[in-house]
């Protein structure tokens, strides 16, 4: 996996990372790494050291857009590989994108770190109050 830049970081907060592959995207199917299982197992939704070679979980999660998305985690017959895939992943990311996994009020959120996280950089050059369009005034 390739390092997340600053932006990247600042939007990540607690999730598990992945990075999206041109192979991801087109056989729709990944490794569970270790911060998802970790993410997974300390939020009491799966805990995959449990699954049977070739058993299956299905949920239901959001991407950060609020839309509906399933997830499936299984175990590889074989090796016993831990493996997972996102429904729709190829219509939030690219090759090369930096995603997250992320336990947000209840609910598995699906994040876009690349395109998905921004960051403001305000400089101030003066004591002067500044004037919000809402209103406000910082």
């Amino acid at each position: 996996m390739r390092k997340l830049s600053e932006v990247e970081e600042l939007g990540l907060g607690q999730g598990a990372p992945f990075h999206v592959t041109e192979t991801i995207l087109n056989k729709n199917i990944m490794d569970c790494n270790q911060s998802m299982r970790r993410l997974l197992k300390e939020s009491g939704l799966v805990d995959m050291d449990h699954l049977s070679a070739g058993e299956k979980v299905v949920m239901s999660v959001q991407f950060a857009d609020g839309s509906e998305t399933q997830m499936s985690l299984y175990r590889a017959n074989g090796r016993g590989d831990k493996r997972v895939w996102f429904s729709r992943l190829k219509d939030y990311s690219k090759a090369g994108d930096m995603m997250a996994l992320v336990y947000e009020k209840g609910q598995l959120v699906v994040k876009n770190l690349t395109t998905g996280a921004f960051v403001c950089l305000v400089y101030f050059s003066s004591n002067a109050p500044i004037n919000l369009v809402n209103g406000g005034v910082i």
